[in-house]
């Protein structure tokens, strides 16, 4: 029938075709297109994967919380004297420990250490030879505000002694003669930390 002759007629191509829908414009995208945006993402990486790499080398960070048991590398010697050596067994100058330090002193003649009053609680294990220190000042305008009743006093430890210095204190350390001794801070000796004095 004419009724179903009409149905079957085809439809013009263009009769149903689907109107192109617009797609948002993104104000930002991630990935570069261009070349010169993927050159510099590339300098970027391999800028920042040196730099990781050079401060690994150098300092050691990667190890100081590290959960795989090592062998730490020999200690570096960050001081050098005619009379005193100290080599930094762990710390911020050997594998980037900020916790703690662990320092081989060795004196080889009788000397004063500068004055201190440190930030940071210390062990200090005699190994050789006798250590004095001066815990406080007779003055009582150069002890720390919060000791300013504490008398003065001499802490003397010998081979196989250790002392016990808890922060906010002054100290002077002085050895009599040759001595070797392993200091242990916590958190790790830094200068900043120290509060040099003088006499």
């Amino acid at each position: 029938s004419d009724f179903f002759a009409a149905s079957t007629v085809p439809a013009p191509a263009t009769r149903f075709a689907a109107a192109p829908i617009p797609m948002p414009r993104m104000a930002f995208c991630p990935i570069p297109h261009t070349a010169r945006d993927q050159v510099w993402l590339a300098a970027g990486v391999g800028i920042g994967l040196s730099v990781a790499w050079y401060l690994r080398q150098r300092d050691g960070w990667d190890r100081a919380y590290s959960t795989t048991p090592c062998v730490l590398r020999e200690p570096p010697t960050v001081v050098k004297t005619a009379t005193m050596q100290i080599d930094e067994i762990a710390g911020g100058a050997s594998n980037g420990e900020p916790r703690l330090s662990m320092a081989h002193v060795r004196v080889a003649a009788a000397t004063t250490e500068a004055i201190q009053i440190p930030d940071f609680d210390e062990y200090v294990l005699v190994l050789n030879g006798v250590m004095h220190v001066d815990v406080g000042h007779a003055d009582v305008a150069k002890r720390p505000r919060r000791f300013a009743r504490a008398a003065p006093v001499l802490l003397v430890a010998k081979s196989g002694e250790t002392f016990w210095l808890p922060r906010g204190q002054r100290y002077k350390y002085w050895f009599p003669g040759a001595c070797e001794y392993v200091a242990i801070c916590m958190p790790a000796f830094h200068p900043s930390r120290a509060t040099l004095q003088t006499e």
